[in-house]
């Protein structure tokens, strides 16, 4: 059975579809429960690692550093609970990184607007023309903040195998087909689609090793091998690549590594000027 990614521009509608597709299946569901976990085992606030997908680094939020670091956090949690199989998946931008896997079926579910703006009229006090004005905001924001972070719009219907609207359609109903189509043989597990999945989680892996030491790097992983990109000045290249492999290596399941460095032409250039 397929992995199930749903994404919903309300975060609720979300979690409500995503719990029952789960139950229904026998599947676990993952949300941002997940950022307990994850904040726990890197000393991280969840409150911090919330603003991580919901906001764009800043000066007065999460630094921009930080912010790729808490991203690779989720990320690897996500991964290593994806890889398992068996699990609806909601609230944590899994579709914009899990991408070219054939047995992940990924949801886009659009909440009925009327009902939307009612609630934020309700929560916030807003009049219906400052809702109105809300509900494009957060659009606009979300759709800045995937292609700013992972160069995808996600609000685009084409990253998506199906798009729901709830102003047609009950959730119930659309639970009873992301069922129906989940259970179609194109997403079922093969052994290709499998592997995507396992070198994506040991890619993340690698990924949060050397973050904290090289947070330029670029880590792909195939089987064993992990294959790493990063830039260097040439006199720190050789002290760069040791390190990398070094830390690569350390992690359960690299059997070969290979460091692939460019020139940093931008710190080799500000130095020449010194």
């Amino acid at each position: 059975m397929a992995v199930i990614i749903i994404s919903s521009n309300s975060l609720p509608k979300a979690a409500q579809i995503a719990a029952e597709t789960a139950k229904a299946l026998n599947y676990r569901c993952l949300g941002r429960e997940l950022l307990r976990k994850v904040g726990e085992k890197y000393g991280v606030s969840e409150e911090r690692l919330h603003k991580t997908l919901d906001e764009l680094p800043s000066l007065l939020g999460v630094s921009a550093r930080a912010h790729a670091l808490y991203l690779a956090y989720i990320e690897e949690a996500v991964l290593a609970r994806l890889s398992k199989g068996k699990v609806v998946c909601h609230g944590l931008a899994a579709q914009l990184y899990v991408r070219g896997v054939s047995h992940v079926l990924k949801v886009r579910v659009l909440a009925d607007s009327r009902e939307f703006m009612n609630e934020i009229m309700e929560e916030r006090r807003f009049s219906p023309e400052r809702a109105a004005k809300e509900l494009e905001r957060e659009e606009a924001i979300r759709k800045r903040w995937s292609l700013d972070i992972y160069r995808v719009d996600e609000t685009s219907p084409s990253l998506y195998d199906l798009v729901i609207n709830l102003s047609r359609i009950v959730p119930e109903e659309a639970v009873r087909m992301i069922i129906e189509i989940s259970s179609h043989p194109k997403y079922k597990p093969m052994t290709y689609s499998v592997k995507c999945v396992n070198d994506m989680e040991l890619a993340s892996r690698v990924r949060v090793a050397l973050l904290d030491h090289f947070p330029d790097v670029v880590v792909q992983a195939d089987g064993v091998t992990v294959v790493i990109e990063t830039a260097a000045v040439p006199r720190e290249k050789e002290m760069r690549v040791e390190a990398i492999e070094k830390l690569a290596r350390s992690v359960p399941g690299v059997g070969h590594v290979e460091v692939h460095v460019a020139n940093d032409i931008i710190r080799q250039a500000a130095e020449s000027f010194r």
